[in-house]
């Protein structure tokens, strides 16, 4: 295989480090400002992800060395040139973003190194451009959650381009993982102020996202059987029933969607406090089902 699971935990590391941001933002712009704390939890999660993605594409090309060639140049036509720049932006703006939150959390006065002292004094001066920074970055968030879905769709392959409904399920996939990793982070160390209420808010666009995320699979799955062409028809049939339809069964839609929504709902039955650990179950089925998603799609085009 041309694309093998690099390029698979490439895209499910992608697409939760900006899914969760994306998302993440959202929540604290429509709280009014309230939930910053989670802005910085998708970033010391994301930063991290990132990392590994761009680690990953590294080793993927085969020849490491050779690696600085994808940023000396840019190439709009290439998807695989579009997503590493994508991915290697959104790191360099995501370490500035937490460089300069780090620098507002020491209180004026503090005694601190020489060193430091001056690394804070300098990125202070540019704390007026933090606000702008959180804003450049849900865009490229954005921009990094559809590559995830666009890389596979611009390729000469049935199962990833006979149908408009891969970057979509893609994209909703990421931002499904994101919450899902945030969730996760968040079940584990909850003893702040608030956290009850955001694990409730998340844990319900969770589960709107997996409805929403099964009636996108839905629709892929009957348009490459029923309405493309007949190659598309056959390289379904590799996911439903072929080599991979255990583990498209199993693991995507059983592990990944079923198990995870039923775990969504059993844990705000009767309108008492959400179950968190039930949500912290959930949101790791989540994340298995996403890397799943991804790798069948991948291996099954490839077939």
């Amino acid at each position: 295989m041309t694309w093998n699971w690099q390029v698979a935990m490439d895209l499910w590391a992608a697409g939760i480090a900006g899914g969760g941001y994306f998302a993440s933002f959202l929540v604290d712009r429509l709280s009014g400002g309230r939930h910053k704390a989670l802005m910085r939890t998708a970033l010391y999660l994301g930063i991290p992800l990132a990392t590994l993605g761009v680690f990953l594409l590294v080793l993927d090309l085969g020849r490491p060395l050779w690696a600085w060639h994808l940023f000396v140049r840019f190439f709009p036509g290439s998807p695989m040139s579009m997503g590493s720049w994508i991915l290697f932006v959104w790191l360099v703006v995501s370490i500035a973003l937490v460089m300069l939150w780090w620098a507002e959390s020491f209180s004026p006065g503090r005694k601190l190194p020489e060193l430091v002292e001056v690394v804070i004094t300098a990125l202070r001066d540019l704390s007026p451009f933090t606000n702008t920074l959180s804003w450049v970055l849900v865009v490229i968030s954005a921009l990094l959650v559809s590559y995830t879905g666009a890389l596979l769709s611009t390729s000469g392959r049935a199962l990833w381009n006979a149908s408009p409904m891969l970057p979509p399920l893609f994209v909703t996939s990421a931002v499904l993982t994101g919450v899902a990793a945030i969730l996760l982070i968040l079940s584990v160390r909850r003893g702040w102020a608030g956290a009850a209420e955001v694990i409730a808010r998340l844990g319900q666009a969770s589960t709107i996202l997996i409805v929403l995320e099964m009636v996108i699979l839905a629709v892929y799955l009957v348009w490459l059987g029923f309405l493309s062409s007949p190659a598309a028809a056959d390289a379904v049939k590799v996911l439903i029933s072929g080599k991979l339809g255990l583990l498209f069964w199993l693991g995507v839609a059983g592990l990944g969607l079923i198990l995870p929504l039923a775990l969504e709902l059993a844990a705000v039955r009767g309108g008492k406090a959400v179950k968190v650990p039930l949500v912290a179950l959930s949101s790791l089925c989540i994340l298995c089902g996403g890397f799943l998603l991804r790798a069948v799609v991948l291996f099954g085009g490839q077939m």
